[in-house]
């Protein structure tokens, strides 16, 4: 039977194999960078790149290669080109590469990236373990090789069965860019994953050289130093420094200022600075550089940073590009010097070190979710990175300060998930059509026997259940017309089984897309939320004490009491509130002496007519209570049945059983089908236990059966009882109002309501004036 296993570690083995140990010591340990440009010049290019601004992006990084590595560049359409030789970088190759750079068009006819792929990898065959072998892939349409449809489909199958496991067996890292939405995104993605490379699209041609520069960091790692505030710190091992300098405006004129307040600019080049400035941003190198901090005098878009050559380097076992969801990632850095690594205790006690990691929707929004000083263990600093948990693009950072320099590593992660799904915009029929697709991040799934079903959700909250269905592309697809505009939610479940023959489920996080009449479908993004550093907590204030208060409180101290001419010690106002307090005591008493008797009536004639009804109705039952006590013990308490008193006792008009006599247990379920038929409102609940019922009514058990049998007599007699109830009691509310009215009357409070609210409002008057004149008596002169 096939056993069913975590997709995670399925992803792991086939396409994330740049996290095995062995590879990552090969990456550590390789030190020339060989770095191929693959770039797409089919007709469309006109279209997605008018402005042609891969000749810029080309240039730029024909500056940023490192002396000694080894690059070349290939265009392709239907045929392939080599345009730049693939050689050692060095002053004659950077001349010819710039010379050559500008003969970049969009005159191809096709977009054959099979064969483009192979012609940039003509050395497959031969393997150097101490190269770094990277293809950045440039293009904006799909694999079109013919006219026919067959035949470009046979081309994909070929590329995805047979090119791309011949370059990742290789050891070649594939980096791909799609300047178009409208590109074989799916397979890019296939490319650059099964290979572990960067995968990213450009929307715009304005993007293109942001995005270029991303896929060349991942391919050829370079040291920087931090740039903030327009500042940066050069060390005295800095041997040179290259600082990129993009602008936010394309006319201002970018000023480098030297710590010796030298200012230079793109006009005041030198043997010991090169200046290359474009529209759009500034390229300077400086050998032998001051130590010191540098100024840079422009308004600088984030994307600017300052890299060095150094014998003094921060060097980081590589990261992959491409991770799973919930993967866990340990950072490990080290100093090296002149090539070895730095182990002096007392060097080393003088770095702080911290990891920071950011995420994001893409590399656009990225925000800081975590920071942490890394642990120094022997002539190493570690860190573990928290779970990565959301689809997206992370940065992990590492900053060193020595003091008197600093140095600093960045990397960027992809986030992916088994099985990636989105919502695209196709047109046929003369409409515009939404596909929900799905892909796989694997090439361990066997398609023919793997489905995939979504469900999904409208505005409405109503469900929709849809299976997907596999195309000839390695795609699941399933095309949504939204009906209603809104919040769409969809929750998608892949279920089956690997090449290998095991059997695996797989659900993806919910997607969600909002759908409008003038927008369209949008798919949202993951919210990042930025960790902020917590602030303390503000210590509450204390209380201030007597001593401590600016101005102590004024306290009144009392007035003496001015004493009566007559002799009393109280004056008069005190004793007409002391009698009007009185009578007001004395009509509250009366009025609770009125409901307790009313009350306590109610509850007199009420037991005395139930008890009379029963002396009436059942002269002759003997008291339950007392004969089933004495008479019956009880048993053990069974699953759920309880002892039950017998029929006789709710049968008023039966014979009395004797006193001795016991019900047989064979008569016992005839005796409880007939109690179930005569009191059915004992039954309980479906979550209430047996035993409860008593408890529920508010009886004690052996009064339940005596209660109930009555019912029927209590109702029979009911109106009786209520006559008799409303005579008792209207003849008791007599007797009530009489004494109400002695009380008031004997304490001369026997007025109208109108007239007690007078009087009392007279005596309020009175006791006010009373109170003013014993005031201004008492501040009289003597």
């Amino acid at each position: 039977m096939r056993s069913h296993f975590s997709l995670f570690r399925l992803i792991a083995l086939s396409a994330l194999f740049a996290m095995s140990p062995v590879c990552l010591a090969q990456e550590e340990a390789a030190d020339l960078t060989d770095v191929r440009l693959v770039i797409d010049v089919s007709g469309s290019m006109k279209r997605n790149d008018p402005n042609n601004l891969r000749q810029p992006a080309v240039e730029l990084l024909v500056e940023l290669l490192p002396e000694e590595s080894r690059a070349g560049v290939w265009t392709f359409g239907k045929w392939v080109n080599m345009l730049i030789p693939h050689r050692e970088v060095n002053s004659p190759w950077r001349d010819t590469a710039r010379a050559e750079a500008k003969k970049i068009n969009s005159v191809g006819l096709f977009t054959n990236i099979g064969a483009a792929l192979e012609k940039a990898a003509y050395d497959i065959s031969y393997v150097d373990k101490n190269q770094r072998k990277n293809i950045i892939l440039l293009t904006d349409g799909m694999v079109d090789i013919d006219k026919q449809p067959e035949a470009n489909r046979a081309e994909w199958r070929r590329i995805v069965d047979e090119v791309i496991p011949k370059l990742k067996q290789a050891g070649y890292t594939i980096h791909t860019i799609a300047l178009s939405k409208n590109a074989d995104r799916d397979l890019m993605n296939k490319i650059s994953v099964a290979t572990d490379g960067v995968a990213d699209i450009a929307y715009s041609a304005e993007d293109l050289m942001k995005i270029f520069l991303k896929a060349f960091d991942a391919a050829v790692p370079a040291e920087q130093v931090s740039l903030d505030n327009n500042r940066f710190v050069i060390d005295s091992s800095v041997e040179e420094f290259t600082a990129l300098i993009f602008r936010r405006d394309p006319l201002e004129q970018t000023r480098l200022s030297s710590p010796d307040n030298q200012l230079w600019d793109s006009g005041s080049e030198t043997s010991d600075v090169r200046w290359h400035r474009t529209d759009r941003y500034d390229l300077i190198t400086v050998k032998r550089p001051l130590e010191g901090t540098w100024i840079v005098e422009a308004d600088m878009e984030p994307d600017s940073r300052v890299t060095v050559v150094s014998n003094l380097n921060l060097r980081v076992r590589p990261l992959p590009n491409n991770v799973l969801k919930g993967a866990v990632l340990d950072i490990d850095a080290y100093l090296q010097e002149d090539g070895q690594t730095i182990t002096d205790a007392d060097f080393l006690s003088l770095m702080s070190v911290d990891a920071r990691l950011l995420g994001g929707a893409d590399y656009t929004s990225l925000v800081e979710l975590w920071q942490e000083d890394m642990a120094r263990d022997s002539s190493r600093f570690v860190s573990t990175l928290p779970p990565l948990d959301k689809e997206g693009v992370y940065q992990v950072r590492v900053f060193v300060d020595g003091k008197t320099f600093t140095r600093e590593y960045k990397r960027q992660i992809t986030l992916r998930q088994a099985f990636s799904a989105d919502v695209r915009e196709e047109f046929g029929e003369g409409r515009l059509n939404y596909v929900l697709t799905v892909n796989a991040y694997t090439d361990n799934v066997n398609f023919d026997k793997t489905q995939v079903v979504a469900t999904i959700v409208n505005p409405d909250k109503r469900r929709i259940i849809r299976p997907l269905a596999l195309s000839e592309l390695d795609s699941w697809l399933v095309t949504i017309q939204p009906d209603l505009e809104g919040e769409y939610r969809a929750v998608i479940q892949v279920k089956g089984e690997s090449l290998d023959g095991d059997d695996f489920v797989y659900t993806l996080d919910e997607l969600s897309f909002n759908y409008s009449i003038d927008g369209g479908l949008v798919s949202a993004k993951p919210e990042f939320e930025e960790v902020l550093p917590e602030e303390p907590e503000p210590e509450p204030e204390p209380t201030p004490t007597p001593e401590a208060t600016a101005e102590p409180a004024v306290v009144e101290e009392p007035k003496e009491v001015p004493v009566a001419e007559s002799g009393s010690p109280f004056p008069d106002w005190v004793i007409y509130v002391a009698l009007g307090v009185g009578n007001l005591i004395l009509l509250l008493v009366g009025f609770l002496a009125y409901k307790k008797i009313m009350g306590g009536g109610e509850k007199d004639v009420m037991s005395e007519l139930d008890e009379a009804e029963r002396e009436e109705t059942a002269p002759d039952a003997p008291e339950p209570e007392s004969e089933l006590e004495s008479e019956i013990e009880p048993e053990e308490e069974t699953d759920e049945d309880e002892e039950e008193p017998p029929m006789e006792d709710l049968d008023p008009d039966a014979p009395s059983p004797e006193p001795a006599e016991l019900i047989e247990p064979e008569e016992e379920p005839e005796i409880l089908d007939a109690m179930e038929e005569e009191i059915p409102m004992l039954e309980p609940e479906a979550d209430t236990e047996p035993d409860d019922v008593a408890d529920l009514a508010g009886l004690d058990e052996d009064d339940v059966a005596l209660d109930v049998g009555l019912d029927e007599i209590d109702d029979l007699d009911a109106m009786a009882m209520e006559e008799s109830e409303e005579e008792v009691v209207e003849d008791e509310s007599e007797e009530d109002d009489d004494m109400v009215t002695a009380m008031l009357k004997a304490q001369g409070l026997d007025l109208a309501e109108e007239e007690l609210d007078d009087a009392i409002s007279s005596l309020i008057d009175d006791l006010e004036d009373d109170e003013r004149d014993s005031d201004e008596d008492k501040e009289a002169p003597a």
